[in-house]
């Protein structure tokens, strides 16, 4: 007897998905454990599997459609069985729409999906002719299976190389389509300093995307002078399923935690003498350099097992402190953010945590980490640094009890044995829940973590 396939939960957070890309089609055959389609989750595109051997009769949920855990997405059988029954009681109980083929989806921005995506565990159940299902929603904004450019074929080879249009055509085209502005941040921050409207930038860049490059050239055709304002149009941005999970999460996050902060101003100059003094080393033996948010991490797993106070999460009838140290490190991705985790980062050295955050982020920057990789940390780390933030206060990621904001590493006078001398200074804040950690506990970290900071040959030693 034919029996649906539903929309698998394929994470622990995953509550919908939205079907990317079917890998088997209409007919096809199909066995247990083969990958059936890919799935957008509100965190990675991840594969789906069939549940047992027949072959794929039906397809509920084009690809684009957006569907709750549970929700029928296919039917398999025996070839040539009617199911027509079977589809028109599936097709009543989905209750999401498909989303416009081909076009765009209006985040702030986008990627492609990866055709590599991981291969996730939990495999696709199944009902029979009476099964119903729940309802919800959603789609997450990093990777779409929308078109990626908005580069369209019609555009002359001189187009691409200037980086220019006709003024306001290019703008209105986005507007029309309700398709994002594709640039990178470099290509942002330049376009506001020359007085330019993305609109008008055609993007050379992959999938479309605005680079420097365009940015220059468009302003060497003339463009971003100052009187040529270009009206833009409102745009209405659909909530992905990220920016959905982001949300509410942050949302309880401020709303049932006590946050406090704690800031301190550290003497970077040792910890950036010693990154420079490393990668010499390390560039004369042909590897990868290291960063120093690399050694921050390092320092923070160090602290944390010092300080296990701050190692712990809050439970509603005790304090659990954790044996093992998992640090992570937020990675912006277009349309949010992720935050992988370095596992036991307290027993790693420098240079394997440095590679393993190398490899997590170019990961999921591709949305291919798995649920395990992204999941049940112990303390996180988000640095702003690159882009100039001398400090800020982060919202304690649920149901960690600390996260660490890291600011620039600049330079300024210090007063040094009684001199005035040029110095290298880096903020942090401790957000901490005050119903586990205490002021004097969050300092203790602090303190702690400013010794190894100003004194980071300890981090190679330990």
């Amino acid at each position: 007897m034919a029996k649906i396939a539903e929309m698998t939960q394929l994470s622990p957070t995953m509550a919908e998905g939205k079907i990317v890309r079917w890998l088997k089609q209409k007919g096809d055959s199909v066995s247990p454990g083969e990958i059936i389609a890919e799935v957008e989750t509100d965190k990675a595109v991840m594969e789906m599997e069939a549940f047992e051997t027949g072959v794929l009769l039906e397809i509920l949920a084009p690809e684009g459609t957006l569907l709750p855990v549970g929700a029928p997405v296919a039917i398999i059988g025996k070839s040539g069985e009617d199911v027509s029954a079977l589809v028109e009681t599936a097709k009543k109980s989905i209750p999401s729409k498909k989303e416009e083929s081909g076009s765009a989806q209006t985040t702030t921005s986008n990627v492609s999906p990866s055709s590599a995506t991981p291969t996730s565990t939990p495999t696709a159940s199944s009902k029979s002719e009476t099964t119903s299902t729940s309802s919800q929603s959603s789609s997450s904004s990093p990777s779409n299976a929308s078109k990626e450019s908005n580069v369209t074929s019609s555009q002359s080879s001189s187009e691409l190389k200037n980086g220019t249009r006709e003024k306001g055509e290019f703008s209105r085209e986005r507007a029309n389509a309700g398709a994002p502005i594709k640039a990178s941040p470099l290509a942002k921050n330049l376009a506001i300093q020359k007085g330019m409207d993305l609109g008008e930038v055609v993007g050379t860049g992959p999938g479309g995307r605005i680079i420097k490059r365009d940015i220059l050239s468009y302003q060497e055709s003339g463009g971003g002078k100052k009187g040529s304002f270009v009206k833009r149009q409102d745009r209405k941005l659909e909530l992905t399923g990220m920016r959905k999970t982001i949300a509410s999460r942050l949302a309880h996050s401020t709303s049932t935690i006590p946050h406090f902060y704690l800031t301190m101003e550290l003497d970077a100059g040792p910890i950036d003498q010693l990154r420079n003094s490393f990668n010499k080393d390390l560039g004369l033996e042909g590897h990868e350099k290291i960063s120093v948010n690399d050694l921050i991490l390092k320092a923070c797993a160090n602290s944390l097992f010092l300080v296990p106070e701050v190692n712990s999460s809050w439970r509603e009838d005790h304090i659990l402190q954790h044996g093992r140290i998992d640090v992570g490190v937020a990675v912006s991705i277009e349309g949010g953010l992720i935050t992988p985790y370095v596992r036991n980062a307290d027993q790693k050295s420098v240079l394997e945590i440095s590679r393993e955050i190398k490899e997590l982020a170019s990961r999921a920057r591709d949305r291919k980490l798995k649920p395990g990789e992204y999941t049940d940390g112990t303390f996180t780390v988000s640095n702003l640094g690159m882009y100039g933030i001398s400090s800020f206060t982060a919202v304690i990621n649920e149901p960690e009890a600390a996260i660490l904001a890291v600011g620039a590493l600049v330079e300024k006078p210090v007063l040094k044995d009684g001199n005035i001398v040029a110095g290298k200074i880096l903020n942090v804040t401790l957000s901490c829940d005050h119903r586990v950690v205490d002021g004097a506990t969050g300092a203790r970290f602090l303190s702690v973590f400013r010794d190894f900071m100003e004194h980071p040959l300890r981090l190679l030693t330990g």
